[in-house]
This record gives C-alpha cells, sequence and structure tokens, in this order.
C-alpha cells in the first residue's frame, strides 16, 4: 500500500511539473516587434489594465494611453532593442522577468545608442502570459 500511494505521489508531482507552462521570454518578443514597428503586436502584449513607466519618469495607465504613447514614439523614431533576460520567476498567475537592454534610435538622422535595465511583471490571462507592468531604467549608452 506504501509503494502504491508513493507512485501516485509521484505521478501527480510529475503531472504538475509538465503542467506548469514556462513563461516566455516576453522581453525578446516584445523587443522583436517593437524593432520592427509592429505595433498592433507590441500592443497585444498587454493587459487591458496595463501601466508603462517611462526612462524619463513618465507613466502611462491603460492600453489605450500606452497605445497612444507608443504610437507618437514610434511615428518620428526608429528604435532596434535588444534584450537579455537575467531572471524569471512564477508564483501562480503572476510572474516578473528582468533584464538588460541595449537600443539604437534613429531620429531625424541622428542615432543615439541607449542602455539600462527592464522589469515585466506578467499576469496569465487564459494561458497566455501578458505585462501587467513595465518598467525601463537607463540612458545613454557608456561606450
Amino acid at each position: 500500500m506504501t509503494s502504491r500511494l508513493l507512485a501516485v505521489l509521484v505521478a501527480g508531482l510529475s503531472l504538475c511539473a509538465e503542467t506548469r507552462e514556462k513563461v516566455p521570454d516576453i522581453g525578446a518578443l516584445w523587443a522583436a516587434d517593437w524593432s520592427g514597428k509592429k505595433l498592433d503586436h507590441v500592443m497585444s502584449f498587454y493587459t487591458p489594465d496595463a501601466v508603462f513607466f517611462a526612462t524619463d519618469g513618465g507613466r502611462f495607465a491603460g492600453v489605450s494611453t500606452i497605445r497612444d504613447f507608443f504610437q507618437k514614439t514610434l511615428a518620428t523614431n526608429d528604435p532596434t532593442i535588444h534584450t537579455r533576460r537575467d531572471a524569471t520567476e512564477q508564483s501562480g498567475k503572476l510572474a516578473y522577468e528582468s533584464g538588460e537592454y541595449r537600443e539604437t534610435i534613429v531620429s531625424g538622422g541622428r542615432s543615439s545608442d541607449f542602455e539600462g535595465h527592464y522589469l515585466l511583471v506578467l499576469r496569465n490571462k487564459n494561458g497566455r502570459w501578458l505585462i501587467a507592468e513595465q518598467m525601463w531604467t537607463g540612458g545613454p549608452a557608456q561606450h
């Protein structure tokens, strides 16, 4: 009886480990779409009540406010951003991702390089990880 109970427990734990979905590298997916100026794809990563914190201290709440800010930003800038995820952790329907980024922005024929860190707070909605809060730090790249 004891070995049967142990087998059931081990099978249950294995099943739990297999069904716990891995948090995808949202930062890298977001960066690819941002660099491609694919605004609709970028916005598909956000919850309706998301909050975006810009490097200059600006706070944009709600997906329509974030979209407006991004649309204005992309209208005058051509970004190329690369992220490197350093950490991710999950607990139930919440997760976070943090890492580093390097970005080149071309605006008005002038190129500027930036670097810093990012933090994403993610929420699982219907099996999909979405950005609930996003924060960037940083400034001009130190060459």
